[in-house]
Formats: C-alpha cells, sequence, structure tokens
C-alpha cells in the first residue's frame, strides 16, 4: 500500500493539472513546479508530465524557457538521447536576458550535456565552467557537485588527468559535506580512474579501495560489481595475480546482472 500511494498521488495530481493545464498559464506553471519537485527523487514521473503537456509552443516565454530547461534536465536523468542543443538553447538564450542566474546555469550546463554527447568535449568544459561561474554563491551544492564531476570526466577524456582530479576533490567535498555517498564514491572512482591512466598503480589503488569500503554502505550490487573490476585491473598490472583472480571473480556476480 506504501508503494502504491506516492504512485497514486502522482496520478491524481497528473488528471489535474493537465485538466487545467488547457485553461491558463497558472496552471502551466504549477505542473512545470511539480515537475521540478519530482526531478530528483522521481525523475521517470518529471518527464511523463513534460512530455503530457499539449501544445508548449504556446505557452509563455517564461514557462517556455523553464520548460525547455525542465525537459532537457528529465531527459538527461533518464538517460534519453539529448539529440542536439534546439531545446536547451531556448532556456539559455531567455534567462541570459533576466535575473534568474541559476536557471542559466542549469541551462549552459546542459548545453554542456548536450555538447558532450555530441563529443565536442572542449565546448562542453566551455559550458560546464561558464555554469559554474553563473551560479549564485549558496547556491544548489548537489548541483555544483554534478558540474565539477562532469568537468572531471571531461578533462579526464582529453587527458587532462591533474586538472581532472582536482575537479573530482571539489566534487568530492561537497558530496562528504552534504552525506551523499552514493556520488561520493563515483568522485573516487573517478580520482583513481585518472592516477590508473597514468599508470600510477598505487594511488589507483588507495582511491579504489576508498571507494570500495564507500559502495559496501549502499545497495547497489552493479558498483561494486565495476569496483572489483577495477580492483582487479590494478592488481594484474602489479603482477599480482591472486588478488587480480578473486576481484574478478568478485566482480563478474555483480556484472552479470547488468
Amino acid at each position: 500500500m506504501k508503494k502504491l500511494l506516492p504512485a497514486f498521488l502522482f496520478f491524481i495530481s497528473f488528471t489535474i493539472l493537465l485538466g487545467a493545464c488547457r485553461r491558463g498559464s497558472h496552471a502551466v506553471s504549477s505542473i512545470l513546479l511539480l515537475a521540478d519537485s519530482l526531478m530528483q527523487s522521481h525523475p521517470d514521473s518529471s518527464l511523463q508530465l513534460l512530455e503530457a503537456i499539449p501544445a508548449p509552443q504556446k505557452m509563455g516565454k517564461t514557462d517556455r524557457a523553464w520548460y525547455a530547461l525542465l525537459l532537457t534536465q528529465a531527459k538527461y536523468k533518464n538517460y534519453v538521447s539529448l539529440e542536439n542543443d534546439s531545446l536547451i538553447q531556448v532556456a539559455v538564450d531567455y534567462f541570459e536576458k533576466n535575473s534568474d542566474r541559476e536557471r542559466l546555469a542549469k541551462s549552459y550546463f546542459y548545453s554542456g550535456c548536450v555538447h558532450r554527447e555530441q563529443e565536442d568535449i572542449s565546448t562542453a568544459i566551455n559550458l560546464y565552467l561558464k555554469s559554474l561561474r553563473t551560479m549564485p554563491q549558496g547556491g544548489d551544492s548537489a548541483f555544483l557537485s554534478m558540474v565539477y564531476n562532469d568537468l572531471g570526466d571531461c578533462y579526464t577524456d582529453q587527458n587532462m588527468e591533474e586538472t581532472a582530479r582536482n575537479m573530482y576533490r571539489q566534487a568530492y567535498a561537497i558530496n562528504v559535506n552534504n552525506h551523499d555517498t552514493l556520488r561520493a564514491f563515483h568522485n573516487l572512482s573517478g580520482i583513481g580512474g585518472t592516477f590508473l591512466l597514468e599508470l600510477q598503480f598505487d594511488s589507483a589503488l588507495i582511491y579504489y579501495q576508498q571507494a570500495l569500503e564507500m559502495v559496501l554502505l549502499l545497495d547497489y550490487p552493479v558498483l561494486l560489481g565495476v569496483i572489483y573490476k577495477n580492483l582487479s585491473g590494478v592488481y594484474n598490472e602489479q603482477g599480482e595475480y591472486g588478488q587480480a583472480n578473486d576481484c574478478i571473480s568478485r566482480a563478474i556476480p555483480y556484472l552479470l546482472d547488468i
């Protein structure tokens, strides 16, 4: 019953708001507000809400820009291809002309995500950095950690391991402060990966082991498989084949469930 209640409430809210959507801009704003509130905990529901809005091209400029930002964000969180930047550019163009710095910062970030999908890494980096410069002081810290982590990934792709580590460490500090173990795990894994690319196996091992300790606190079997596989690779490079075999044996059952 407890599992059914959120779905039931979502259905009721969706039905009422969607009906109201046809009656005025205030109702459209209410739907966007609901979609925004669901974004972190239920991004799939947020995407369903946004995609069900009729005739978004008829929205007012403010709602249209917010809709463009939220829909891009929901697609990104649901691993839906972003295809091109025409949608998020609506948000960028609008928020560059008004005082909502936080939404502008998020628009730059998701524009960067589109370019990263298109393998235009240099443009993605520039947009991520622009996002960091634009976000007001004291803004959404979880969002900032995400920007830093993605910058770490991009700099890793560009073979700029030291710079990447600095980005991952910035993200890690935020996530530890926020008690966000899952994101902190990804930051540690990223740092370990940069050391592995530089063939600094002892350092890679330290960070992968820290990541392992962290993921053991989480209920994410697939991540256990990934970190054991990474540890196996490091041990193999160090010639510690017994440890490597042990780790890969631990990884396989989790990875087979992917």
